[in-house]
């Protein structure tokens, strides 16, 4: 794509900026808007979503799961593609609004007709999604933009502009700064941190929000909120055991003198300290486990249960399964494999890439495409990179039903195994299965080759028959493969071929190098063979 033509993508970002409401949308609702929002204030911040963000500093099980998802999502390779049609650059909207699958066919047809055409260089690619700020680099923003949709269930970008009043970076803004979202009489959000207070018209501000099913018009709603009983028993537990260790307010034992009925047993302060001091100077200390201790009286100890600080433990293991499950993260990326076997471990790659990382992925997919991407260019379709690893037993089995499909070497390259350096691009044929393709008839039934028509017949539905044989892409494309018929009460005839047939026959073994190793002796001449 030419200089020329990059500008020319870029500079339709002069048009109005997009925004949450325009005069159509507030027509065509008849009120509604103005009657779910009918003051000049908006929706504040949910209560404790401070609590909730500052819950990933704290918390291990959900810093675990939380920062795993959005580094994850962060290192999304973000990608522009736009339709050309003689030539020219049109709007394709169903692959803008297709989804993940229906756009990846969409993509795959428009490739194969050469009208889909990616864009490599773009402001949003390299400045905004790529960049970020000059305070946060791109990973860093597109990281912290997961993790407030995560915790708090809304991320906020402020749109950073230049002098062509082009977007060049956004700044993500916590969900608790934005005191007031906008309405329809006040197109304002109300930012407010320390001491600083802003209202930053909404054209300004990209809202992306996680509906809440309550009232899906006011502000999102994230997974810490579902879970916010479970985090806060997980905190307890662990505080509860760090006391205990630290300092449970009482002694593991009490040591004291025992007596009898005649003759009470009493230690004076002075004897207490002694018999103290002398404890812990025999006993204490790893290296002094297990040494004897000799006194002139019977000493009595009573001590106390260790069961508190044990029971935490099966709380939290609840709770951590709990977090990890609405999370939807499988276990073994956590590395917990308590309960995995080899199965569970391989396919655990794919779940998460394909149920936790993808719909993330697609929601901001779909936020981008209708709210940023549209003040560059409406022509611009944005996509991503698939990351979900191929499903490995679906493929193998695919492969097991027609093996010869595949080469050696890609074999080998399944099993690990280096290529061959010879024969190992040669596919395996089965002796029972005849290569044909389109300019070829099939066999007789009994076997022998039917002599190709003269040109000038019309051979339109012997084609129409070949066509519609079940056809695989073998050594040579639209080669189809026919069962050999096998005959046991007639003998088999002998059949000299003639110049018709020694051309067909050479066209076979051109195409198939088993054929060119069975038949290398017999390059030049021909001879009779029976079928």
């Amino acid at each position: 794509m030419t200089l020329r033509e990059r500008l020319g993508l870029v500079t339709t970002s002069v048009k109005a900026a997009v925004g949450l409401y325009d005069e159509a949308s507030l027509r065509a609702t008849h009120g509604l808007l103005q009657g779910l929002l009918p003051s000049s204030r908006g929706e504040p911040p949910v209560r404790g979503t401070r609590d909730r963000l500052a819950a990933y500093r704290d918390m291990p099980w959900l810093r675990a799961c939380a920062e795993r998802v959005a580094n994850s999502v962060a290192s999304t390779e973000w990608q522009l593609f736009v339709r050309r049609q003689d030539g020219q650059p049109v709007k394709y909207r169903p692959m803008q609004r297709a989804a993940f699958t229906e756009r990846a066919r969409l993509k795959q047809h428009l490739t194969g007709l050469g009208e889909l055409e990616q864009v490599e260089r773009h402001i949003l690619l390299d400045d905004v999604l790529d960049r970020g700020n000059s305070y946060l680099t791109g990973h860093a923003m597109r990281k912290v933009t997961q993790l407030h949709l995560d915790l708090a269930g809304e991320a906020f970008w402020l749109k950073e502009r230049d002098g062509l009043d082009t977007i060049v970076g956004v700044w993500p803004i916590p969900a608790h700064w934005i005191l007031a979202t906008p309405t329809p009489d006040a197109q304002m959000f109300r930012v407010s941190f320390r001491g600083w207070q802003q209202d930053i018209p909404e054209k300004e501000m990209l809202w992306m929000a996680n509906p809440d099913p309550e009232n899906p018009y006011g502000r999102g709603t994230g997974l810490t909120g579902a879970l916010a009983d479970d985090l806060e028993i997980d905190q307890y537990a662990r505080l509860m055991v760090k006391q205990t260790m630290f300092n449970s307010a009482r002694p593991d034992f009490i040591v004291f003198p025992k007596g009898t009925t005649s003759e009470p047993g009493s230690w004076s302060d002075v004897e207490t300290r002694r018999a103290e001091a002398a404890w812990s100077a025999q006993h204490q200390g790893f290296w002094r486990k297990a040494k004897p201790m000799f006194s002139t009286k019977e000493l009595g100890i009573h001590e106390f249960s260790q069961d508190m600080q044990l029971q935490a433990a099966p709380i939290r293991q609840q709770e951590r399964d709990t977090i990890v499950q609405v999370w939807g993260v499988p276990p073994e990326i956590l590395g917990i494999i308590e309960n995995s076997n080899r199965a569970t471990i391989a396919g655990a790659d794919y779940l998460y890439e394909r149920y936790v990382v993808q719909p993330r992925r697609e929601f901001l997919r779909t936020q981008m495409q209708e709210r940023l991407v549209l003040e560059y260019d409406e022509r611009l379709i944005l996509d991503y990179v698939n990351t979900v690893p191929e499903d490995a037993a679906a493929e193998l089995d695919s492969l097991k039903v027609a093996p010869w499909v595949a080469t050696t070497n890609e074999w080998r390259a399944r099993a690990g195994l280096p290529p061959m350096r010879v024969g190992g691009d040669v596919r395996m044929m089965p002796f029972n299965l005849t290569p044909m393709d389109e300019d070829e008839r099939p066999p007789d039934d009994r076997g022998r080759p039917v002599p190709p028509e003269p040109d000038d017949e019309d051979d339109t539905p012997a084609r129409a028959s070949l066509a519609s044989r079940p056809s695989v892409v073998a050594h040579g494309q639209g080669v189809t493969f026919t069962p050999a018929p096998v005959h046991f009460d007639v003998p088999a005839p002998t059949v000299t071929f003639v110049e018709a047939e020694k051309k067909r026959v050479r066209k076979v073994i051109e195409r198939d190098p088993m054929t060119q190793m069975i038949v290398a002796v017999h390059e030049e001449e021909m001879i009779d063979a029976p079928l």
